[in-house]
Parts: structure tokens; C-alpha cells; sequence
């Protein structure tokens, strides 16, 4: 009977060590994965505020781009504009306009009588305090 009892124990800590083993291979602690889920969140928020960021990067490039054609497109008209020459002005905003200036002399080693001037304008935009200034050729009626 001493065996049949020794037999009895060694089969039922075999059957604990065996429900052990399962039970350990069957998933994760509470605690793991909790600390993962944490990790994950980590690293999604960053990855959330970087991308956030981006975009918003990107909108504020874009409204520079635009302001920056728009000066540029006020500019080339004041360019080609003049009192002789009829130019359409295609730009839509009235953001910017064109104030001439004065005519500049005429140099001191003048040979020739020219029937061109140059003149400076600004081109202006009030609510930002932009002025942008220039010269261009303009065409006169009598050559001087």
C-alpha cells in the first residue's frame, strides 16, 4: 500500500506541474498588459502631435505661398503698367495696390534725348505694413 500511495502523489504532482504549465502559457498578466496598452498610448500621442504639427506647417506655407504670388503678381502688373500702355489687371484681391512715385533724373552724362523715364513705385498692402518698392520704365509723350 506504501507504493500504491507513492504512485497516487507522484501521478497527482505531475497533474499540478502539467496545469501549471498551461496555465502559464495561456495569456498575459493584467499587469503586462496594461503596461503595454501605456506604451502603445505613448507612442501614439507622439506620433498624433507630430503629424498635427506637420499640417499645421503645412497651412501656414501655404498662406505664405499665396501671399508671396500675390505680391509677386502686384509687382509684375506695376511693371507693365504705365500711363501709354493699357495692361488688364487680373488679380482679383485689393489687398495690394500700386502707388507711383516720382520720375528720376536724368543723368548727368546725358548724351541724347530719350523718350523714356525711369520711375519708382511701391506696391502696398496696409494691413500687414507692406511696402515694396521698385522702378520701371515708362514711355513719354516727348522725348526730353
Amino acid at each position: 500500500m506504501n507504493n500504491r500511495f507513492v504512485s497516487t502523489t507522484s501521478a497527482h504532482s505531475r497533474q499540478l506541474r502539467k496545469a501549471a504549465v498551461v496555465q502559464q502559457a495561456g495569456g498575459f498578466t493584467l499587469l503586462e498588459v496594461i503596461v503595454a496598452l501605456a506604451i502603445t498610448g505613448f507612442l501614439l500621442g507622439g506620433l498624433f502631435t507630430l503629424l498635427a504639427g506637420s499640417k499645421q506647417l503645412s497651412w501656414r506655407s501655404e498662406a505664405s505661398l499665396v501671399r508671396a504670388i500675390n505680391a509677386r503678381a502686384h509687382i509684375n502688373f506695376a511693371l507693365l503698367e504705365n500711363e501709354l500702355n493699357e495692361v488688364e489687371q487680373v488679380v482679383e484681391n485689393d489687398r495690394y495696390f500700386v502707388r507711383p512715385d516720382e520720375i528720376l533724373e536724368d543723368p548727368e552724362r546725358k548724351t541724347q534725348a530719350m523718350s523714356f523715364a525711369l520711375e519708382t513705385f511701391e506696391v502696398v498692402r496696409d494691413d500687414r505694413d507692406e511696402i515694396i518698392t521698385g522702378t520701371r520704365w515708362l514711355q513719354l509723350e516727348v522725348a526730353r
